[in-house]
């Protein structure tokens, strides 16, 4: 996918040498659990289908919501080398949800499905687009895949991506969706892969989700946040503290 707010796709050779040398070690540093909410819209040059059936193309703006889950204890997808990418964080969803035309699917993740299954993409302002912030979802984000990125000129409050916070994005300018990786040439004009995101319906049927390639500037506008959640044992913890007081308030 070409990146709306970065203009460009990683380097060929960055992304070889990614492959070839492993991915980023995981930031333990600070680690946290976060939700990410968007909201969103795909065109009509998009489609979403049961797997076994043909591509079924949005026939209007169409409107979507996603949830995911990550940790930043999980290991950084980006690529790691320097420079603007020091500003780009990519994290495997432990679970995304994902709401359209009425109907909610489960997406895959990175770390069931390395090629199809998404990350959650994040930018901060001293990356590619000096202040600009981006986030959205990427597959086979070594190699920048299908997916989205929101670019927006704010966050409050503003975070990096080394130490990421609950933050709402603001100022929304635009947002760019991609097929698949650049098959050969320099973007924008490069041949793109389609490469389906894979969703499952309540009954674990597969349906695939299809974008296209474009860009599309502000309206509508798009919305997109990070919140802080409790880690599962802190969680635990206090439950076992609330269970706790009020034991202690019958015993009183």
């Amino acid at each position: 996918m070409q990146l709306f707010w970065i203009g460009r796709t990683w380097p060929a050779a960055a992304a070889a040498t990614l492959l070839g040398l492993g991915l980023a070690a995981p930031g333990v540093a600070g680690a946290a659990a976060f939700r990410f909410d968007y909201t969103g819209f795909m065109g009509i040059d998009e489609a979403l289908n049961k797997a076994s059936a043909a591509p079924a193309p949005f026939t209007a703006l169409t409107p979507f919501t996603i949830r995911a889950y990550f940790d930043t204890a999980s290991p950084n997808l980006a690529p790691a080398f320097g420079g603007p990418f020091d500003g780009f964080r990519a994290y495997a969803p432990t679970s995304a949800v994902i709401t359209i035309g009425g109907q909610s699917f489960r997406i895959e993740s990175a770390t069931a499905n390395p090629l199809a299954g998404v990350t959650v993409a994040i930018f901060d302002n001293a990356s590619f687009t000096p202040g600009r912030y981006g986030i959205g979802m990427i597959a086979d984000v070594a190699n920048d895949g299908a997916g989205f990125v929101g670019d927006f000129g704010g966050a409050a409050p503003g975070y990096t991506a080394g130490a990421l916070r609950s933050t709402v994005l603001t100022d929304f300018f635009g947002v760019g969706h991609g097929s698949g990786v650049c098959l050969s040439g320099s973007p924008p004009a490069c041949p793109h892969a389609v490469t389906p995101w894979v969703l499952r319906d309540a009954t674990n049927a597969a349906w695939n989700l299809t974008f296209g390639n474009y860009t599309r500037d502000a309206p509508p506008v798009e919305a997109a946040s990070l919140t802080a959640v409790p880690e599962p044992a802190s969680a635990a913890l206090l439950g076992l503290g609330l269970l706790g007081l009020a034991g202690m308030r019958r015993r009183r």
